[in-house]
């Protein structure tokens, strides 16, 4: 960080943000190589491989609604991340050491760890940084958000070059510098990383802002959805008052914008999972260098490092738009994205060998459509949700990521197509119906005004 950044910023701030980069590095690095080893050490179809992944990115979304709500109810932050990471670090161990026996087995327990362990990390760590400044620090918080999303990125950007080059045994030309085991190096050195993030955080435990927990809201989303369902408008009005019921209500408006960006996430995550088979069948000849399949997805991650200060001061000023038209563009533009892929493998089925340059134009589209998607919808949670459902209303976020994969899984599992040429064909038009859908719910939503929490601000 800059010196005058240093100053000014809480000194929680570096340990908080140190442990982010490790942990991105730790969860990034392990699932960019799920599918190759699978494919690759295991012996498993593709179809099969790529189910699991999609499960597993599933589970690990849907699991940050159970940690959010373990920290909110019981244990507060800085308690949820401690005692959770530790279950994370033996995931990463019990995946390191599948090489001793055991390959499935220690595949599922291990995932099944990390799924636990990252949810006490991703829905909270983003807030506890947030918890770090004082009511008259606000304005420095869009200064440690950017240096969050920088850690994010910088984290998965490397994980994802590094990992693949491990899980081949760090072939570098003929030689290689790791031994010939490669998924003990390959799910090791994210392990390694996870071990650093703990020791990072609890450097940092003398500095830190610790919130408690808030315990049960008798006017929270449940609460007050449970009063509606079972006695009437009136007696929740009553009982809970006019300010949450309409909260309440507002999070079925806000979950009917988020229903079809099930859509982008359901192609979005296809990077670590058909797009990695794609990139297999390629020339990933890189100038007499050979390109492992896997690294190619950590260009996503260089590409939003790029694109995020791009479009924030760039884009934005120069084309005013509101944050729905944004979102509505990026959903549009992820549709061209898989007509690229498309394209590429119509060719590779016609026997040629595309060099795997050809994938930059995919990379490039989906990442300009996350830009204007996924950040902007984060914005869009925190402006539009009532502040005592701003909770909900981010879980809610999390839920949409997490069906995304699984609705991938289940198209992955149990719907034959005649080649993967079709299978990207039917995502792009599942993606531009979604978008389609998108749009008219945005027209039709009416924004409401911003209301700020009364305490520190969640990100």
């Amino acid at each position: 960080m800059p010196g005058d950044t240093q100053k000014r910023l809480p000194p929680a701030v570096k340990y908080i943000i140190g442990n982010e980069a490790c942990e991105r590095f730790s969860f990034y690095g392990m699932s960019t190589i799920l599918v190759p080893y699978m494919q690759q050490f295991l012996g498993w179809e593709h179809n099969t491989a790529e189910s699991i992944y999609h499960y597993f990115v599933a589970a690990a979304y849907a699991m940050t609604v159970v940690g959010g709500w373990l920290s909110d109810r019981f244990f507060g932050r800085y308690r949820t991340i401690l005692w959770l990471s530790y279950g994370y670090v033996l995931g990463h161990a019990v995946l390191a050491a599948s090489d001793l026996g055991y390959r499935v087995a220690a595949l599922f327990v291990g995932m099944g760890l990390i799924v636990i362990g990252q949810s006490g990390i991703k829905p909270n760590l983003s807030a506890f940084v947030g918890d770090q400044f004082r009511q008259e620090e606000r304005h420095l918080l869009d200064r440690v958000y950017s240096w969050f999303y920088f850690a994010i990125n910088v984290g998965s950007a490397t994980s994802q070059f590094a990992t693949p080059w491990l899980l081949a045994g760090c072939a570098f030309g003929t030689a290689r510098l790791c031994g010939s085991s490669g998924p003990a190096w390959g799910f090791g050195i994210p392990g390694v990383l996870m071990a650093a993030a703990l020791v990072i955080y609890l450097a940092g435990r003398k500095y830190y802002v610790k919130v408690p927990p808030a315990g049960r809201d008798p006017n929270g989303f449940a609460a007050v959805l449970g009063t509606r369902v079972r006695a009437g408008e009136e007696s929740a009005r009553q009982k809970h008052g006019d300010e949450a019921l309409e909260g309440m209500r507002s999070v079925f408006r806000i979950a009917l914008v988020f229903l079809p960006i099930v859509a982008f996430w359901a192609l979005y995550f296809q990077y670590g999972s058909s797009w990695f088979n794609q990139a297999e069948k390629m020339n990933r000849d890189v100038f007499g260098w050979h390109m492992e399949s896997a690294q190619m997805e950590s260009l996503n991650a260089i590409l939003i490092l790029i694109m995020v200060p791009a479009f924030a001061y760039l884009v934005y000023p120069r084309f005013r738009m509101s944050m729905l038209k944004r979102m509505g563009i990026g959903m549009f533009v992820a549709v061209p994205a898989f007509l690229s892929a498309a394209m590429i493998q119509r060719w590779i089925e016609s026997g040629g060998t595309p060099h795997i340059g050809w994938q930059v134009i995919q990379y490039v589209l989906i990442s300009i459509a996350e830009t204007l998607v996924s950040v902007t919808a984060l914005e869009f949670a925190y402006t539009q949700a009532p502040k005592s459902m701003k909770g909900a209303i981010m879980s809610l976020w999390f839920v949409t990521l997490g069906t995304g994969s699984f609705v991938t899984s289940l198209v992955r599992s149990n719907v034959s197509f005649a080649s993967d040429t079709n299978y990207f064909l039917f995502w792009a038009v599942f993606q531009l119906a979604g978008a389609i859908a998108f749009a008219i719910i945005a027209a039709a939503y009416k924004p409401v005004a911003f209301v700020a929490a009364q305490a520190t601000p969640p990100p």
